[in-house]
């Protein structure tokens, strides 16, 4: 049990670090077609975070409705240095889970 909650904290540490590139990269979008307002930059930032993890859940979603498209990680002793429990998809799920929840409260917040 140890195991699974040190892998789903890192599971948010890394979501954390998901999180922040694309909503960067939404933002500078959202600059550039709105200006200085602030609001519009948030929320251009909230949705390419939005669609990275749809995007994330999709692959989630694929990987556990046909399991034999996901063979066995080329590194796998590398994978299990990071991750003791949990396999690929359940990663992506979490992962994927969280910057979508991230970016809602956000987008929330500012409304």
């Amino acid at each position: 049990m140890k195991e699974y909650i040190e892998d789903i904290l890192y599971c948010l540490k890394l979501s954390i670090y998901f999180f922040i590139i694309p909503f960067a990269i939404g933002a500078i979008i959202g600059l550039i077609l709105h200006g200085r307002d602030m609001m519009q930059i948030i929320i251009w930032g909230c949705r390419v975070v939005q669609y990275l993890g749809c995007t994330g859940l999709a692959l989630a979603g694929i990987s556990f409705v046909k399991t034999d498209l996901m063979r066995p990680l080329n590194y796998q002793r590398e994978w299990e240095t990071y991750f003791k429990k949990l396999n690929l998809p359940f990663v992506i799920l979490i992962i994927s889970s969280v910057i979508i929840a991230i970016a809602f409260i956000i987008q929330d917040i500012i409304r």
